[in-house]
């Protein structure tokens, strides 16, 4: 079994409270989105600890997307942590399919890639890609309107769709008014 306390400890140390706070609200999300349904809470836990790994130091490889970079680390740390093949298959799944994927796949993956969807809109949305481009007010923008259609395009499920369709009305509407406090310049 994965030790958890390690995981969060490395999640953590490498992805920082900017990365730990990440996953917790994915988790949050994810507790949200099910509605009581069954599903294997471990392999989503973990995948919700290991889902960046590719983009953090000492795993980022200059132009290699981070989700398969991601994928890679994740399969490397739980063969080494001894993870069941069962559960490393699940957990590989929802990382895989992080920014969306095929119809055909998991309840797992579905919410799992929902919730980081979701959580990238919204006014946590627009602080977490402020946070990334607090220097470049241009990029900030384009960067939330490419975040915004990629996390529409990666949503699956209904319940989904319910609490993306307000956080995206609450997205474009500080869109729309830091444009306008912009006096035209963004």
């Amino acid at each position: 079994m994965v030790d958890k306390k390690k995981l969060i400890d490395k999640t953590l140390e490498y992805g920082f409270e900017f990365g730990l706070n990440h996953s917790n609200r994915i988790l949050h999300l994810v507790s949200e989105l099910a509605q009581g349904k069954q599903y294997d809470e471990d392999a989503v836990w973990i995948a919700a600890h290991l889902h960046d790994w590719g983009g953090y130091a000492p795993w980022l490889t200059p132009g290699v997307d981070h989700v398969v970079r991601s994928v890679e680390v994740a399969g490397e740390y739980l063969a080494a942590e001894g993870c069941e093949p069962e559960l490393a298959e699940l957990v590989i799944e929802c990382i895989k399919y992080h920014h969306g994927g095929p119809a055909e796949r998991s309840f797992e993956s579905k919410l799992f890639a929902d919730a980081d969807a979701i959580e990238l809109l919204g006014a946590m949305g627009f602080a977490r890609v402020f946070s990334m481009n607090h220097r470049n007010l241009k990029t900030g923008i384009a960067a939330l309107e490419k975040f915004r259609e990629m996390s529409i395009a990666a949503i699956s499920l209904d319940q989904s769709r319910v609490i993306a369709e307000k956080r995206v009305a609450e997205m474009d509407a500080m869109i729309k008014s830091f444009r306008e406090q912009s006096f035209g310049l963004l």
